[in-house]
């Protein structure tokens, strides 16, 4: 089976309500530019515990821990897509571990948990000075390791790659090379190769629910920096939406408000087989590690958090894991078939008579 068109359903990871997508664009020009967000080019996702020719040694579910795979090819770029939540009732705080590194920090992720930085260095814990500089680091340090709602613009809340500078993140890029890894030079063997994110909620709902959503069905008029997107009248049943000649290409520079609703750089059609299996008879594929490198200067900020630590939950109310695997590595997972996850049609009206009387 080839998919053409990927939606929301097949885009979005999700576990208790909480959602991200993750796009590999082209790997942006490594010249001494910043760069505006690559656009869409959004990959299918697939459970782990659906599939039982997934590796071993990924993560299976387990509670409010949902385990996915993604497809990806070397030499590409890759950013986080987290807009969908800025529609729950709550303030929502992300926590992205890369390899097991920190990407707003550099630090090595020990634990999911909220943390901010106001008088003393995370490393090295010596006071900072102006502008949370560490003098012994040689580090202006973030407020925080997390991006949340509470500041970040409305339908910019994504993260393209590593944080450099303050108001520069530099490309995630897909590489085999060892030495081009930012987990590999910080954390060596303890790095992973999988992605984990961490959502967590404000302790009160929202006071006002200032997001708004483009119908499902219809993108119109969404304005570029230098030109305007037109997409005509689509539905979700049509494998391509039709694009107005006269709007911009994927090079022009995108205005960050519109570039979240480009829906043309979409996954690379590759053969999915998709037959249910029974978990017997078969082999565990391995994968091909990749490492995640830091690529092209990104003009993106990390926004600083108006709210205090307290103003959050403690605990978690949602992780997801991201196992990326090349495009090769994952047919062959998918080919050998899935399995169903067992769940009962009736819930918890299973072994109980229904239907009227009679019938």
């Amino acid at each position: 089976m080839k998919f053409n068109t990927l939606w929301d359903y097949e885009y979005l990871m999700k576990s208790n309500n909480m959602f991200v997508g993750l796009n590999t664009p082209n790997a942006l020009k490594s010249k001494d530019v910043k760069h505006c967000l690559p656009p869409y080019s959004k990959r299918k996702s697939f459970l782990v515990d659906e599939y039982p020719a997934c590796p071993k040694n990924w993560m299976r579910s387990e509670g409010r821990t949902v385990s996915y795979f993604v497809p990806v090819q070397e030499g590409k770029g890759m950013w986080l897509d987290f807009n969908a939540n800025s529609a729950h009732s709550h303030e929502v705080a992300i926590v992205v571990s890369v390899q097991g590194i920190n990407p707003i920090t550099g630090l090595p992720c020990e634990g999911a948990q909220l943390e901010q930085y106001i008088d003393n260095c995370p490393k090295c814990n010596e006071p900072f000075k102006p502008d949370r500089l560490c003098e012994k680091c040689k580090i202006k340090y973030p407020k925080q390791n997390y991006i949340s709602t509470t500041t970040t613009p409305n339908g910019q809340l994504w993260l393209d790659g590593f944080r450099s500078i303050e108001g520069v993140v530099r490309q995630y890029i897909l590489t085999e090379e060892k030495i081009r890894g930012v987990a590999s030079n910080l954390i060596g063997k303890d790095r992973v190769f999988a992605i984990g994110i961490s959502f967590f909620l404000s302790k009160e709902k929202k006071k006002k629910d200032l997001y708004t959503y483009p119908n499902n069905d219809s993108y119109k008029h969404f304005k570029t920096k230098k030109k305007r997107i037109r997409y005509k009248n689509f539905n979700i049943t049509n494998s391509t939406p039709t694009y107005d000649s006269s709007s911009s290409s994927a090079s022009d520079s995108y205005d960050i408000y519109a570039a979240h609703t480009d829906c043309l750089n979409l996954c690379k059609d590759f053969p999915y087989d998709n037959k249910n299996v029974s978990n017997t008879n078969i082999y565990s594929v391995q994968t091909k590690g990749l490492e995640v490198g830091a690529g092209a200067q990104i003009n993106q900020s990390v926004h600083d958090d108006i709210e205090l630590l307290d103003f959050w939950r403690d605990d978690p109310e949602a992780i997801i894991c991201i196992n990326y695997a090349l495009e090769g590595d994952v047919e062959k997972i998918v080919s050998q078939g899935r399995v169903e996850l067992e769940n009962h049609q009736e819930g918890f009206l299973q072994g109980i008579p229904v239907g009227n009387k009679g019938e």
